[in-house]
This record gives C-alpha cells, structure tokens and sequence, in this order.
C-alpha cells in the first residue's frame, strides 16, 4: 500500500511540477479569458470529461476481473494495477490542459487541471479503500489490518 501511495503522489508531482514549470516559463504572457481559443476549450473539457469516464469505467472493469479466492498478495497486485491505470487516466487530461496552458498562455486551463487534481487527491489509495472495493474474506480483512 505505501508503494501504491508513493506512486499516486509521484502522479501528482508530475502534474503540479509541469504545471509550475509552464507557469514560471510563460508568466508574463499568461492572461485569463474564457472567451478566446474555444477550439481548446471544447477540447480541453471533452478530454477531461472523457478521461473521467473511462478511468471510473477501466477501474471497475479491472476490479471486477479480481478473483474471489485469489490470495491476498495477487488482490493487492491487481488492486494497485487498476489504481495506476485509473489516476493515469486522469492524469492524460491534467497534462493536456497545461499544454493547452503553453499553446495559448491562456489560464482559463488550469482550472480544469485543478479540478483534476483535487479529484486525483480524493482517490488517494488506503487500506479502508482497498478492503471495501476488493472482494475479501474475513481472515483477509483481519490480515489487512494487521499490516
């Protein structure tokens, strides 16, 4: 679990620091307009909106293909696949809208990154997550919080 955490932060850095890094590069350019570039704003939401989607739909998906009798190690592995697959589905759109940031200097964009953020902060992984999204037994469940 505290690799799986490690990596979702390390998702999270990424963003952030990109974010900071076309901030700082294009400061003086940077304005604020919702009215201009609506070529990348409609863009911007469907890639986002679309990434939400398809993240909450792979993640079920792939937690659906745990088995019931799999050992708790194998749940835990495939757990943690369908977590890094379901916050990298939210990361693209984030990652998108700062380069949208870059192309147009419009900021307009990162308040969608934000709002990605904020929904990639509330998927942090835990154990209380994991023992209620995975199938598992009592003697797992007493496992888990032994851990």
């Amino acid at each position: 679990m505290k690799s799986l955490q490690l990596i979702h932060f390390a998702f999270l850095f990424l963003i952030v620091a990109f974010g900071a890094y076309v901030a700082l590069n294009a400061r003086e350019q940077l304005f604020f307009s919702y009215q201009e570039d609506k070529m990348f704003l409609y863009m911007a939401i469907t890639i986002s909106f679309l990434g939400n989607l398809s993240s909450k739909y792979l993640y079920a998906k792939l937690l659906k293909q745990i088995p019931a009798n799999a050992e708790l190690s194998q749940k835990a592995v495939k757990y943690s696949t369908a977590h890094i697959f379901r916050v990298a589905m939210l990361e693209f759109p984030a990652l998108m809208c700062i380069i949208f940031v870059m192309e147009s200097d419009n900021i307009f964009y990162f308040i969608l990154v934000g709002i990605l953020i904020l929904m990639i902060l509330s998927l942090y992984p835990t154990k209380y997550k994991f023992a209620n999204e995975v199938p598992l037994s009592m003697k797992e469940k007493s496992m888990l919080e032994n851990l």
